[in-house]
């Protein structure tokens, strides 16, 4: 299945080659066994979204790893909705905040921020370890959050911030909340030939309908289908999957080919942010005069989005009513 997105609709910091297969998540199943997976490849989406923040490398590459897990997790959903990762902290990154938009069957958003507690990671040095940054013996959680929409049912699952990697803390999680036995592998970097930055990941899982009759996998930790399954899946390495020459289709048949790999449709992955200049404005409306007045600076009232980092201006007089909206995002936002 071929899907292709509109350059003016969803402009994109570095164009990619007509020949990527870079930012999307391919579902697959392995032959013969009661196991699933997905894969996924960021490119020119991760180079977008961590772009538009001067993080340090180490923060950056935390953010690129959860991109990649929630478009893992956000391709699972059956239904138009938003999942959301979000992860609060006592360390230098007190803020992660995640989301995968469901546009379409085949087709998702994403976006991504952190706040940067700047004193703190001043003690971490060049080179912080994951664990350090997050904090994680200083308590803190993450959250998985799925919304549907108002006809259905919110769900939200937590986990603490516990594991040397978000790999670690995200196996915890489906351990703990999902009871299903899963494996899985996230990486980021820059992309050592152009400098821009990538993220990848891999996820196996096995199927309940492979235990019926039998104590939980999780449970009893052993099962040959299972074990071989994990440790495939773990003999990939950080190269492969950031590799832009190296599609998911071929990553895939070099780690299973030898009990058989079947692939599905792929999801193809679009960095958008939802701030919207519309609905910014019906927030300020609600403002009182006095607060207006505060907010008002050289005769504007300036909103900056902490995901995509856009600056929405408005003229004051924009909030009595419905004038015009006037102008998009200032010029000096980084898109």
């Amino acid at each position: 299945m071929s899907i292709s997105d509109s350059g003016s609709e969803h402009p994109i910091v570095i164009e990619d080659p007509v020949t990527s297969r870079d930012n999307e998540v391919r579902p697959f199943r392995i032959e013969g066994m009661d196991v699933r997976g997905r894969a996924v490849r960021l490119g020119t989406v991760a180079q977008q979204i961590i772009a538009a923040h001067d993080y340090p490398d180490p923060v950056a590459r935390i953010l690129g790893e959860f991109l990649a897990l929630a478009a893992l997790l956000g391709s699972i959903i059956k239904y138009d909705g938003i999942v959301t990762l979000q992860a609060k902290s006592a360390g230098p990154l007190p803020m992660i905040v995640t989301d995968f938009t469901r546009v379409q069957e085949g087709i998702g958003h994403l976006r991504g921020y952190m706040s940067v507690d700047e004193t703190k990671l001043a003690h971490y040095g060049k080179d912080p370890s994951f664990h350090g940054l997050i904090g994680s013996k200083e308590g803190g959680y993450l959250a998985m959050t799925i919304d549907q929409g108002s006809d259905m049912e919110r769900y939200q699952g937590i986990v603490d911030l516990k594991g040397e990697t978000l790999s670690d803390i995200a196996r915890t999680y489906f351990k703990s909340s999902e009871q299903t036995p899963t494996e899985i592998r996230l990486t980021s970097d820059r992309d050592p030939v152009t400098g821009h930055w990538r993220a990848g990941g891999i996820m196996v899982q096995y199927l309940a309908h492979g235990e019926e009759g039998r104590e939980r996998t999780f449970v009893r930790e052993t099962d040959d289908e299972w074990g071989r399954a994990s440790i495939l899946m773990h003999s990939v390495t950080k190269e492969e999957l950031l590799d832009p020459a190296l599609d998911l289709d071929r990553l895939l048949y070099r780690l299973f080919n030898e009990d058989g790999v079947r692939v599905f449709d792929p999801w193809r992955l679009i960095a958008q942010c939802r701030c919207d200049r519309g609905r910014l404005l019906g927030v300020l409306r609600q403002f009182s005069a006095d607060d207006i007045d505060h907010m008002t600076e050289n005769g504007k009232i300036s909103v900056n989005c902490q995901f995509c980092n856009k600056t929405y201006e408005f003229d004051p007089d924009d909030l009595s009513g419905d004038a015009d909206t006037g102008p998009g995002p200032s010029a000096g936002a980084v898109h």
